[in-house]
């Protein structure tokens, strides 16, 4: 039985890899219920080092205490169950690039529409505005784009800087940052009965 100050909030993830589902994996460790939905093949995460079939420990650890969802968003009839699911959901966090999100009918305008006071977190690695808003970015690419990945100060044989080494930094930093974003949001839900974009 889920217990915890979110109890009650129902999340929509469409999130991959590390820092989405971190950020929903903590919002359910505070009671959430979080429905996420992959491609019919799983994400790819999932198949990453599998140790059981369609299953890695990586994405266990990052999905724990989920639901799965899994379908095709490219098919219409699945756009329009989403849009109907959307009517009794609080959260919907993204971390597609924005031109995926509104091609499948799941950006913040087409939800928002259908549930007013949604919150609606959308992660994606350059913003939305801007020269880079439409590239992918996974943690390595933000660690270089910032020089991050220079900053350690190490450099192999050859002068190249070494990646860093563990820890993917920015998708983990990425991941908090949406759980604080989404309670700062609920908060100021239940103060003035809005709900809102959050960008990370």
């Amino acid at each position: 039985m889920a217990s915890g100050p979110f109890v009650g909030i129902r999340i929509l993830e469409f999130t991959q890899i590390i820092a989405g589902p971190l950020g929903c994996m903590l919002l359910s460790d505070m009671g959430a219920e979080v429905i996420k939905v992959e491609p019919i093949d799983g994400e790819p995460w999932r198949l990453q080092a599998q140790f059981v079939p369609l299953e890695s420990k990586q994405y266990q650890a990052l999905n724990r205490g989920k639901q799965s969802l899994s379908m095709d968003l490219a098919r219409p009839e699945m756009q329009a169950a989403i849009h109907r699911l959307v009517k009794d959901i609080d959260v919907v966090v993204i971390n597609y690039r924005p031109d995926v999100a509104a091609r499948l009918g799941i950006d913040y305008e087409t939800l928002s529409a259908i549930r007013p006071d949604l919150i609606y977190v959308d992660s994606t690695a350059f913003g939305r505005k801007g020269p880079l808003a439409q590239r992918p970015g996974y943690d390595i690419v933000v660690q270089s784009f910032s020089g991050l990945t220079a900053a350690g100060g190490r450099f192999d044989e050859n002068g190249n800087p070494t990646l860093p080494g563990g820890q993917p930094t920015a998708d983990n930093q990425t991941g908090y940052a949406i759980a604080w974003a989404v309670s700062a949001a609920l908060f100021h839900r239940e103060r003035t009965g809005r709900g809102q974009l959050v960008e990370t």
